[in-house]
């Protein structure tokens, strides 16, 4: 997380990921619908060193399926994410069993879709279940150099 203060004093972060802002309005928004799908597109920033395929600044394509059920809405996002990368002729990985570092995920269990063609960063999507459903992030420049990667840009 990228924290500092502005020019006023005042606390300022730069989000690393977009999903932990819909847990804090999961409870509100799933008593208005039981079940709720949003797709976002937002900037993000990680506070380390940049390297090939991982920049400070970034953009993350995300989808978040609220439900009760977080099982059935990681299967579906799922099935979401890799429909999109077929359809986009990407060869890709999937690893359903992979340990997720944000706190949210249920058990730390997620999924990722990797690009091996990317070396050391072929992480392109990650995403797991959490208490009120699933999604899962891209990274939309890695998708990039994965499609690239692969010569179909």
């Amino acid at each position: 997380m990228w924290a500092f203060p502005d020019k006023k004093g005042r606390p300022c972060c730069l989000i690393p990921e977009a999903t932990a802002l819909f847990q804090e309005r999961c409870a509100e928004l799933l008593e208005r619908q039981p079940e709720r799908m949003f797709f976002y597109i937002a900037r993000c920033y990680r506070y380390e060193r940049p390297q090939a395929g991982r920049y400070r600044e970034f953009s993350q394509f995300g989808f978040e399926y609220l439900c009760a059920d977080p099982d059935f809405a990681a299967r579906r996002s799922q099935e979401i994410v890799t429909g999109f990368f077929d359809s986009l002729g990407l060869c890709y990985e999937i690893d359903t069993a992979a340990r997720r570092g944000l706190s949210y995920y249920l058990n730390g269990r997620g999924f990722e879709l990797r690009c091996t063609e990317l070396g050391a960063q072929q992480q392109v999507v990650g995403g797991g279940a959490y208490r009120e459903g699933a999604g899962f992030g891209i990274g939309a420049e890695r998708l990039l150099l994965a499609m690239t990667a692969q010569g179909l840009s």
